[in-house]
């Protein structure tokens, strides 16, 4: 009679060997491993005002930056996702966010109820004035765009184009011939300078930057004490939640201190007030 401890330890060493559990001979590589593909990191793209210092602009060697560019990445870092920075249009932006060519708007975007009816907005991170800006020398004054004695200019698309419009068109004090509309803060400000407007309207801080070594000066500002934020699709939920909790991360950071500090963002100087303004935004 065969031995059936024998039978048992015949049986199992085959049943190893069929399913490859055993070390192969001398000589032969063991079996490769299927490797473990690599997390890779969700991206998303960010669309930018190019030409919207001190938020989102080009430095000297045509790479973004400004404080919009560099608190995304900071999010982003902490928050365990990629960005690629997208020049969009500013008059045509939200209609990039809702066909999908770009994943959110992070460049000096204002909150509005008109816009917040297309986009879900993050939790606020800077509020800003409008200033008044022209030529040096032109002895032109507030009292000249109250009374309606000027060509004005501003960016399109912007809520600067909105207050415009809203506070000095819809009323009657400007004719909509008096008022022109640029594609970029640039263009605005270039055409201040050449005479082609009388003044320009913008927010203020980038409006400092543009005019800077210029033949130019802001001769007031309008209070619409405006709030910026990120704005999402109103489906994108999940980005919503990472960046509006990213974004109260990096507020309570020290960091974020040292980023207004950089940008020049930190300190206000007292403005002197465009009379009879209702807030706007920009």
């Amino acid at each position: 009679m065969k031995n059936p401890l024998f039978l048992t330890l015949a049986i199992l060493s085959l049943l190893l060997l069929a399913a490859g559990c055993i070390s192969a001979p001398p000589g032969q590589a063991p079996s490769a491993t299927t490797p473990v593909p690599p997390f890779e990191k969700p991206h998303y793209a960010i669309g930018i005002d190019a030409d919207y210092p001190p938020f989102t602009y080009r430095d000297d060697s045509g790479n973004f930056t400004g404080l919009d560019i560099e608190a995304a990445r900071w999010i982003a870092e902490k928050q365990g996702f990629e960005v690629v920075f997208v020049p969009v249009s500013w008059d045509g932006v939200l209609e990039a966010l809702r066909d999908g060519h770009i994943d959110m708007v992070y460049s000096g975007m204002t909150i509005t109820p008109e816009r917040e009816k297309e986009v879900e907005f993050t939790m606020p991170y800077f509020t800003v004035t409008k200033s008044v800006a022209v030529r040096s020398g032109s002895n032109v004054t507030l009292d000249d765009i109250s009374a309606g004695r000027l060509k004005v200019g501003a960016q399109a698309g912007s809520t600067s184009e909105s207050w415009v419009k809203e506070h000095l068109v819809n009323i009657g004090i400007l004719h909509p011939e008096q008022v022109f509309m640029y594609p970029d803060v640039l263009t605005l400000t270039d055409a201040l300078m050449n005479g082609r407007i009388d003044a320009s309207i913008s927010d203020t801080p980038t409006q400092q930057l543009a005019i800077a070594g210029r033949p130019l000066v802001i001769i007031g500002e309008i209070p619409t004490s405006e709030q910026y934020a990120v704005a999402v699709r109103k489906t994108d939920t999940h980005l919503h939640t990472i960046m509006d909790d990213g974004l109260r991360q990096l507020m309570a950071d020290p960091h974020w201190q040292d980023l207004l500090k950089k940008y020049g963002l930190n300190t206000q100087a007292a403005p002197i007030f465009l009379a009879n303004n209702t807030s706007g935004s920009g």
